[in-house]
C-alpha cells in the first residue's frame, strides 16, 4: 500500500514540475498513475494534500542527495554536491528548474499554508548545510573559526536557487561559473592564512644568546614547557581525521524546534562541547 501511495506522489511531483501545480488537474494524475478515480481517494482527499507530500518528497530527495555526496568534512565534496546538481539540470537541457523553487514562485503569494510548508522545507535544507559548515568550523583547528554557518547556509541556498532560475531562463551554463566563483572565493576568504615565518637577524640571535646567559633560565624553562604542551595539544588535534564520520546530534529532535534560532543555538552548543579547545 505504501508503494502505491509513493507512486502517486512521484507521478504527481513530475506533473507539478513540468506543468505547474495549478495547471495539473486530478484527472492528469489519475491518467499518469493509470489508476481509477476511487483508488486515488484511498490515500488523498484533495490535490493539495498530494502537494504537501510532494514538497516533502523533493526536500527528502535533495537532503539524501547531499548526504550521499557530502559524506565527510571535505569542502571539495560540498562543492561536488552543487556541481552534480547543476549537471543534472544541464543534462535535462536546462528545462524544469528547481522543484521547490518553481512551487515557491507559483504559490507563495496565493496560498499561505503552502508557503509555510515551503519555508519549513527550505529550513531543513538550510539546517543540513549549516550543520556541515558548523562541523567544519569546530573541527578545523580555527582554520574556519570566523565563518558564520547559519548566514552562509542561507546565502548559499539563495544563490543556489537563483543560479537554477538563471539556468532555466538563459538555457546556458554561465550562471554555474558565476556560482563557483562565489563559492571558491567565499571559502578562501574564511580560510585563515598561516603567518609567514619571520627570519631573525644576527643581532636578534646574539641578543637572545645574551638573555639566555643572563639569569633568564627560569623564564626559558617555563616558556619551553608551555611551548611543548601547546605543541602536544596541537598535534593531538591534527591527528584527528577530519574526514571521519562525526556523531551527529539528534537531528530529528532539533528539526522539531519551532524557532530556527533555537536550532542554531542547539547546534553551536553541541559542537562547543564536542570540540572544546
Amino acid at each position: 500500500m505504501k508503494r502505491k501511495k509513493r507512486i502517486i506522489i512521484q507521478q504527481s511531483a513530475k506533473l507539478f514540475y513540468y506543468k505547474g501545480y495549478l495547471n495539473t488537474e486530478l484527472t492528469d494524475i489519475f491518467q499518469e498513475c493509470k489508476i481509477p478515480n476511487d483508488y486515488f481517494y484511498k490515500f488523498f482527499s484533495t490535490k493539495e494534500e498530494v502537494l504537501f507530500e510532494v514538497i516533502k518528497y523533493h526536500t527528502e530527495n535533495l537532503i539524501n542527495f547531499f548526504n550521499t555526496i557530502v559524506n565527510d568534512l571535505s569542502i571539495s565534496k560540498f562543492r561536488d554536491f552543487f556541481q552534480k546538481y547543476f549537471e543534472n539540470i544541464k543534462n535535462n537541457r536546462f528545462h524544469g528548474g528547481s522543484p521547490l523553487g518553481n512551487l515557491s514562485l507559483e504559490l507563495s503569494d496565493i496560498n499561505n499554508q503552502i508557503r509555510e510548508e515551503l519555508v519549513k522545507s527550505y529550513q531543513k535544507i538550510e539546517l543540513r548545510f549549516s550543520f556541515f559548515i558548523t562541523t567544519l568550523k569546530y573541527s578545523s583547528l580555527e582554520k574556519f573559526s570566523d565563518i558564520p554557518p547559519e548566514s552562509l547556509a542561507r546565502i548559499l541556498i539563495a544563490i543556489f536557487e537563483g543560479t537554477i532560475l538563471l539556468l532555466k531562463t538563459e538555457k546556458e551554463e554561465n550562471a554555474i561559473n558565476d556560482f563557483f566563483i562565489f563559492f571558491d572565493q567565499t571559502f578562501k576568504i574564511y580560510e585563515k592564512k598561516e603567518k609567514p615565518e619571520i627570519k631573525k637577524t644576527k643581532v636578534e640571535i646574539e641578543t637572545k644568546k645574551l638573555k639566555d646567559e643572563n639569569n633568564f633560565s627560569e623564564e626559558i624553562s617555563i616558556s619551553q614547557n608551555f611551548s611543548d604542551n601547546l605543541k602536544s595539544i596541537e598535534e593531538t588535534k591534527k591527528n584527528k581525521d577530519n574526514t571521519e564520520d562525526f556523531k551527529e546530534p539528534d537531528m530529528e529532535e532539533i528539526e522539531k524546534m519551532e524557532n530556527l534560532g533555537n536550532v542554531y543555538g542547539a547546534l553551536n552548543n553541541y559542537f562547543k562541547n564536542t570540540y572544546k579547545k
